[in-house]
């Protein structure tokens, strides 16, 4: 398996987690938030190792991102989407830097991962 083949896999890994927890009765929004984070993470990350492009150890989305435009500058169109869910990668740890996280956020968080997932494989070979 290709090393960017490892991070996409890990990246379904993560949203899979959420699609298995978010309906759960006491669901743990908090979690799915950050897994979503994680997972638009990987995928950036694959699509980074598969262009042999180098990045520092980093859960910065936004970093993240703008790299990846170094390659192909329509990477940028998916700043907003990476900005919204960048807080969840350290903070959601923390149960004091993020107010009680409701089903709509995870919802929303969700979307955001979905949304950076789709580009990134649109544009993987670009």
């Amino acid at each position: 398996m290709k090393e960017y083949e490892k991070w996409f896999k890990k990246a379904e890994s993560d949203l899979l987690t959420i699609k298995l927890i978010i309906t759960a009765k006491d669901a743990p929004f908090e979690i799915c938030c950050f897994h979503a984070q994680q997972a638009a993470e990987k995928y950036l990350k694959a699509f980074l190792t598969a262009h042999n492009i180098q990045f520092l150890k980093t859960h910065q989305l936004f970093l993240l991102v703008k790299i990846c435009a170094s390659k192909n500058s329509v990477f940028l169109e998916i700043l907003p989407n990476a900005k919204k869910i960048e807080i969840y990668g350290v903070s959601s740890s923390y149960s004091d830097d993020i107010d009680d996280l409701t089903f709509e956020d995870a919802k929303e968080a969700y979307a955001n991962a979905i949304a950076i997932k789709d580009f990134v494989i649109t544009h993987f070979f670009d």
